[in-house]
């Protein structure tokens, strides 16, 4: 492969990322909130001037060694304080993990569907639609775990994605949940996956 054709497709791979996160954002479905800032093309920590960007694009963006794009949602309704969304992504373009915060009152169905959402739109390896129900109960059961005043802390797999999450209460009696979700190639046992996410015994 010639040095320039392998520029091209890693220019393409950070394009490929940067639509896929964009795409996601109009998909997830979260009306109580109002992003901080519009979508910017260029990822953190690069910060690029608008008649410098085209540049940008063909002399940096192919050798980023990792990069995010965070969005910060203000609150639009009672009940919730904040929403984070972080999209990281690492060496080769390759998608590292989605980091999701929301920061509210205890409302477990609610918390459990946006964050749900957020995860089934996010075009991870593998995930199927009928994966999206059993992880919204996992979180319910999760976010509902008594006492209140707790943290809680948990792992789950579904296919090749692997989900972790914790609950802490606030000082005002709020909650804050986080929910990451990478790709895996191993179960929680550490025991390896065949080609359709199942843990293969004694691997």
């Amino acid at each position: 492969m010639t040095e320039r054709r392998q520029h091209e497709e890693l220019r393409a791979a950070f394009l490929a990322n940067r639509e896929r996160v964009r795409t996601w954002l109009d998909a997830w479905e979260i009306p109580e909130v109002v992003w901080a800032d519009e979508f910017n093309e260029i990822p953190a920590p690069w910060v690029v001037r608008e008649q410098d960007r085209e540049s940008w694009l063909k002399r940096h963006a192919p050798f980023l060694e990792e990069y995010d794009w965070l969005f910060v949602g203000r609150p639009l309704t009672p009940g919730v304080r904040e929403v984070r969304a972080l999209w990281h992504f690492g060496p080769a373009h390759r998608f590292a993990e989605l980091d999701l915060t929301i920061t509210s009152v205890c409302d477990p169905e609610y918390l459990a569907e946006k964050l749900t959402l957020a995860v089934h739109h996010a075009d991870l390896k593998g995930w199927r639609d009928e994966d999206a129900q059993p992880l919204y109960q996992w979180l319910v059961e999760g976010v509902h775990t008594t006492p209140l005043g707790n943290g809680v802390r948990g792992s789950n797999r579904s296919g090749f994605v692997l989900l972790r999450f914790t609950r802490f209460p606030t000082s005002d009696g709020d909650v804050i949940v986080r929910l990451t979700a990478a790709e895996t190639d191993s179960a929680l046992d550490g025991s390896p996956l065949d080609d359709d996410g199942v843990s293969v015994p004694g691997g």
